[in-house]
Parts: structure tokens; sequence; C-alpha cells
């Protein structure tokens, strides 16, 4: 199952960018092969991170975000949506969405 994720870090007092950087090439390590990520964005200019990832369930999404990063405590996750593939909303629009 594909989700959108947006996070920010929340770093503010609590640890230096230098820290950051040190502790985001940790994380990279660590959870590179645990979490199937399929693309991952830093936007430009802001403290902000974007992400598709490929989890089996909400369920498991939850369990990589409160026990697997390394930076879970620095994280502010703004936003996570469950997505669906385009060409299958098409599919069920064609059928009106029965069965």
């Amino acid at each position: 199952m594909l989700f959108y994720v947006q996070m920010r870090w929340n770093i503010e007092g609590r640890m230096s960018f230098d820290e950051m950087w040190d502790y985001q090439v940790r994380e990279q390590e660590k959870v590179s092969g645990k979490v199937n990520v399929v693309h991952m964005y830093k936007v430009a200019g802001q403290r902000r991170v974007m992400a598709i990832i490929d989890a089996e369930s909400a369920d498991h999404l939850d369990r990589i975000f409160m026990a697997t990063l390394p930076l879970r405590e620095y994280l502010d996750i703004e936003i996570i949506w469950a997505l669906r593939e385009f060409s299958s909303f098409v599919e069920d629009c064609k059928r009106h969405f029965r069965e």
C-alpha cells in the first residue's frame, strides 16, 4: 500500500544543524532495506521532507514511524495519505464503482 507522508524536522532548541545532518545520515543507513521508500524529497529552503512509502498497511507504517526511525522524536508528521494507483480508480469508474 502506498502512502504519501509529509513531515517537518522539529529541532529548534533541541539539536544543532550539524547534529541533524549526522542524524540524517545515520537514519538513512539504519532504515535502508527496512523501509520501502519509493521516492523521498527535501523541500528546498524548508525543514520539510516528503516521501512516498510502500508499506504493508497503516499498522506497518505506524510501526515504522514509532519504532524504526532514529529521528522519530524530531519529526512532526504533518500529513499521511493512503494512495491508490490512478489506473485502478479509472477501472472503478468504468464499472461505476459496481462489483
